[in-house]
């Protein structure tokens, strides 16, 4: 069973002038796609400022109820020795222990850590790709890349167009 996969002959066909107009079609429709997702992402934008301002609202109701409730606990902490948290049917509030490490000389650390033996400093290995095509052009046979020279059909619809259609 034979398949066609592609057939040139009304392309080959074509002039100039029916290319241009394709093209045309093709900038309008993609104008009128930037159109209607600038809409739709402004209308995000609005939303989210709009969300924000109720955020901010809530925000300025909950701190006095924040400050409130971190007097009390701070006032009486032996009320969180155990347990630390207080349960309730809305959560829970309290004292948490916490930790956590900070470094503040890096390289005080991984001299320091290097000469223990310690295995704590993480090594990332990347290919530098300007060095691999620099290898190949000089003639190197490297295993596993090499480098495709070819051609690319494209086109670019005017930018003014595009940043136009978006403000609206």
């Amino acid at each position: 069973m034979t398949t066609r996969i592609n057939d040139n002959r009304a392309a080959l066909a074509m002039t100039a002038e029916d290319a241009d107009r394709v093209f045309q079609k093709l900038a309008e429709v993609t104008l009128a796609a930037t159109s209607a997702a600038a809409h739709y992402d402004n209308r995000v934008a609005n939303i989210k400022a709009e969300a924000a301002l109720f955020r901010e609202e809530y925000m300025k109701i909950l701190k006095p109820f924040e400050r409130q409730l971190e007097d009390y606990i701070t006032a009486h902490p032996e009320r969180f020795a155990k347990p630390r948290m207080r349960q309730t049917e809305f959560g829970k509030y309290g004292l948490r222990s916490v930790t956590n490490l900070e470094i503040t000389d890096e390289t005080a650390v991984m001299i320091s850590v290097k000469a223990q033996g310690i295995q704590a400093v993480i090594v990332t290995e990347k290919l530098d790709k300007k060095a691999l095509e620099k290898a190949i052009s000089d003639g190197r046979q490297i295993t596993g890349c090499e480098i495709r020279t070819g051609v690319i059909v494209k086109y670019d619809i005017k930018k003014e167009l595009l940043d136009r259609i978006k403000k609206g």
